[in-house]
């Protein structure tokens, strides 16, 4: 950053520019700042949206809805709220969240790979909850919820999200609840309690899955 420098990097690659005065130079400058303002905020923008993202497929999942019902209902009902209670020009902030059917899966799964990654195995017990939906397109979701002990409470959150063949029986669930998990480093000795929402596949006590 020598003068010396400065001055002969300016005469030998930007010659057009060496004759302009002061004022020219001091514009560039603030177009600059303005420019990593800009890309500041961007970058703020681009992390709520991504996380507004994760929290709405989190809310999907743990509900048992479609994933097609962000776009249906979700983002346009929130878009009615925030219009008529804040201002039309913050509505149009939520529609940069991504929220399609395939995103929210991608959502999903990437947050199941975090907890068995990262969270499960450092907890001394766990619950697993089974729950069995349907999407638009008549496909059955086979979701499996986790509880464990983090950070001195109770954390629910999503081990995995798969889609089930028409045949949805009992042993249907159970291999692929083993296929799912098999590649999972858990110490299945640590889990203490099993549910479901009662589906008839789930909760027979001879053959079903919570009975295998």
């Amino acid at each position: 950053m020598k003068p010396s420098k400065l001055m002969r990097h300016l005469t030998t690659k930007h010659q057009k520019e060496a004759d302009k005065p002061l004022d020219f130079f001091e514009r560039k400058l603030k177009a600059l700042s303005q420019q990593q303002n800009t890309i500041i905020q961007a970058s703020s923008v681009n992390e709520s949206t991504l996380l507004a993202g994760y929290k709405v497929a989190y809310r999907v999942a743990k509900a048992g809805k479609p994933h097609t019902i962000t776009e249906n209902l979700i983002l346009p009902a929130a878009l009615d709220m925030v219009e008529i209670m804040v201002s039309q020009q913050e509505a149009t902030k939520l529609i940069k969240i991504p929220l399609s059917d395939n995103t929210i899966l991608r959502r999903i799964n990437d947050m199941a790979k975090d907890i068995q990654e990262q969270k499960l195995k450092n907890s001394q017990h766990f619950a697993l909850q089974f729950d069995e939906s349907t999407d638009i397109s008549d496909c059955a979701q086979f979701i499996v919820f986790v509880r464990f002990e983090a950070d001195d409470s109770i954390t629910e959150e999503i081990l995995f999200c798969k889609a089930l063949p028409a045949n949805t029986t009992g042993q249907c669930l159970y291999d692929m609840f083993l296929e799912s998990t098999c590649d999972y480093d858990i110490d299945w000795k640590k889990c203490i309690a099993i549910c479901s929402d009662g589906a008839k596949a789930m909760t027979g006590k001879n053959s079903e899955l919570i009975a295998k």
